[in-house]
């Protein structure tokens, strides 16, 4: 019975290793969807390190223009005090009344030529007078100019300051976490070289690929008023307002007529959003978005980026965020009109329609 115990025993030592081994390769071993999430989280790290960069060389930039802008305060200052010194002169010969001598050498004067000498002096002295004020009422103007954008600049890196500590912060968390689910895997070494892979890949193919595109798109938008006008029959109005009727074949077509980098690509208009799909070569991107009226510093109609995918792979707010700095994708109404506003713009299956208000 002993034996029989033991032999139980035994055996279900071996099960309980051999199924601890099973599970333990089940675990190691990635589904494709899975992988595909490991290796987004990884095209995500690199992106938010381009991001820290980039803040990082921004913020040299700026702290250069804080020194030189303190240099120009220093010898602001320093005219400010010398164009002082000259109007107190100035104010202190009114008050005085040094000046009523010179008055009455004009209202003594025996003759007419001698009145013309005289007041030619005089003249001559008033507009020295009237420079030396206003050269020390700029000079503070100025100076104060300085001090204002001393502290815009200021405030400018505090808030970088604090963006690049939250994403220093977040890319620490995000990279403790990929190296964990790393560790964890037998083909470890094979996802690294994978995520090497489409690190070069983006950087090299995908990247490009996208400032491409999205230059390709701020350059048309900018002729936009054009198609607008050779196309009046798109135009509907009411009153002192224009509703511009755009579908999405001819938005195509208008793009494609601008530049051939468009012929790769398609737009597509929903409700929810306008959608651009396209390839090149082993490289397919696909952008969401859509357009948002601005009125600071001036009315227009700017494309919002909502989602950049590369491959399958959606990349992460910092890269949505630098790709709508570097471009502006941006349509004028006062292009196409000086008296023009938009005022509304709504997305329907297939079609934009843009609201165009005469402004008075």
């Amino acid at each position: 019975m002993k034996i029989y115990s033991k032999k139980i025993i035994v055996a279900s030592i071996i099960v309980s290793i051999l199924w601890l081994s099973f599970t333990t390769t089940i675990r190691a071993e990635l589904t494709v969807e899975e992988t595909r999430k490991l290796l987004e989280e990884s095209l995500t790290i690199s992106e938010i390190d381009r991001e820290i960069t980039r803040l990082t060389s921004e913020e040299q930039e700026i702290a250069e223009r804080i020194i030189d802008t303190e240099k120009s305060i220093v010898k602001q200052l320093q005219h400010v005090d010398t164009a002082r010194i000259h109007a107190g002169r100035v104010l202190r010969s009114f008050y005085m009344g040094e000046r009523d001598g010179l008055w009455l050498l004009l209202l003594n004067s025996k003759s007419f030529s001698d009145a013309i000498i005289a007041y030619q002096y005089l003249q001559s002295i008033v507009d020295h007078d009237q420079k030396a004020l206003q050269k020390h009422q700029i000079a503070y103007q100025e100076l104060k100019s300085l001090n204002e954008s001393l502290s815009l600049t200021q405030s400018e890196l505090r808030l970088l300051k604090a963006q690049f500590i939250a994403q220093r912060i977040r890319v620490v968390q995000l990279q403790e976490q990929l190296d964990n689910k790393l560790a964890e895997l037998d083909n470890k070494e094979e996802i690294i070289k994978q995520i090497d892979a489409l690190s070069v890949a983006w950087h090299k193919e995908g990247l490009p690929l996208f400032q491409q595109f999205l230059k390709a798109m701020s350059e048309a938008m900018i002729e936009l008023p054009d198609y607008i006008a050779e196309n009046e029959d798109s135009l509907e109005q009411d009153g002192t307002k224009f509703i511009f009727h755009i579908k999405d074949d001819q938005l195509n077509s208008f793009l494609r007529s601008k530049n051939p980098i468009f012929e790769q690509f398609v737009y597509t208009i929903t409700s929810e959003h306008i959608s651009i799909q396209g390839s090149n070569d082993q490289t397919n991107i696909m952008i969401n978005g859509h357009y948002s009226i601005e009125n600071d510093p001036e009315n227009a109609l700017r494309f919002m980026l909502d989602d950049l995918i590369y491959n399958d792979f959606a990349l992460p707010d910092t890269t949505r965020n630098d790709m709508q700095k570097q471009f502006n994708m941006t349509f004028y109404p006062k292009n196409f009109s000086g008296s023009l506003e938009a005022t509304a713009v709504t997305q329907t299956a297939g079609e934009l329609l843009i609201e165009l208000t005469i402004s008075f």
